[in-house]
């Protein structure tokens, strides 16, 4: 691994991709195992998409990291639903797993020699893949689609984390993880107008 805290935050954000995927579906009477599924499926599927978008998708089929972390975020996601705080608690678990797939998607394009604007999409699709698929599976309204500071929020987050990579010394890690806090930021804004 020749980048261990970029590939920690990658496993957190499959992390919770997976606990935002099992918490919505138990949150709304999902069987734990229908919910453990889903929890895998969001879970794997922003690292999926954007490796394989940048031409290494099986590497991660080949790192049984994200299964398991995929697994502990399915469990975690689970125990959480059961709550009388779910929503909430999926509100951030779901904006935290945008905020980190727009940050690594956007530091991997990068990486992978793609140049601003293809880096910029790759964490676009990073941070929205998972959610999408959650969504998809239990035929609710593609936050994407249905939310105006969601997509926009993890396009900024890229950005930032490019801008951040490519003109100061931050490292990788650093740069994703400033393009997240961004995410959460905005997310977080967009929560107290609702509030």
């Amino acid at each position: 691994m020749q980048n261990l805290p970029l590939f920690v935050l990658d496993l957190a954000a499959s992390f919770v991709l997976a606990a935002a995927a099992s918490c919505r579906a138990r949150s709304t009477g999902a069987h734990f195992s229908g919910a453990a599924v889903l929890a895998c499926l969001a879970g794997m599927a922003a690292p999926l998409v954007r490796d394989g978008l940048l031409g290494y998708a099986a590497i991660t089929l080949n790192q049984g990291e994200y299964l398991a972390a995929c697994v502990c975020g399915g469990i975690t996601g689970i125990l959480i639903g059961q709550g009388s705080r779910a929503w909430f608690a999926f509100y951030w678990l779901d904006s935290l797993g945008l905020a980190f797939g727009a940050g690594i998607g956007a530091v991997k394009g990068v990486m992978a020699g793609l140049g601003p604007t293809g880096s910029i999409i790759v964490g676009v699709l990073g941070g929205l893949v998972g959610g999408l698929a959650r969504d998809l599976c239990l035929g609710d309204m593609a936050r994407a689609i249905e939310e105006d500071v969601y997509a926009t929020a993890a396009a900024f987050g890229g950005m930032l984390a490019l801008a951040l990579l490519l003109f100061t010394n931050l490292a990788q890690w650093q740069s994703a993880l400033c393009g997240a806090v961004l995410v959460l930021a905005l997310r977080g804004m967009k929560k107290i107008k609702i509030a």
